[in-house]
């Protein structure tokens, strides 16, 4: 929690919701961000790369591990709660080439 000191007391003035943080490359998030949410189209994953900033060499081929990864994990989280049915479209994101 956020707290801030007012003029009559302290206040709760945030929260940081940190269920999924793990110490590791900062470019894992940001495929994060790009396989949970950005298949929507071009003009979005350009703009999240574009506000990220500018990205190492390597990027690429980090990134596209760490979508592998992050396919893999909602493919397993599926399966462990007993819903079937998206697995067959991750499965596809998983054996999808890298963009």
């Amino acid at each position: 929690m956020l707290v801030a000191r007012r003029p009559d007391g302290w206040e709760v003035s945030g929260v940081i919701d940190v269920e999924n943080a793990i110490a590791a490359d900062p470019l894992i998030d940001l495929a994060k961000t790009d396989y949970y949410s950005l298949g929507r189209g071009e003009p979005e994953c350009s703009a999240l790369f574009e506000g990220y900033g500018p990205l190492p060499a390597d990027a690429v081929e980090r990134l596209e591990l760490y979508r592998l990864y992050h396919a893999v994990e909602l493919w397993d989280w599926f399966r462990s709660i007993g819903t079937v049915g998206p697995v067959g479209g991750i499965a596809d994101d998983i054996v999808r080439p890298a963009r």
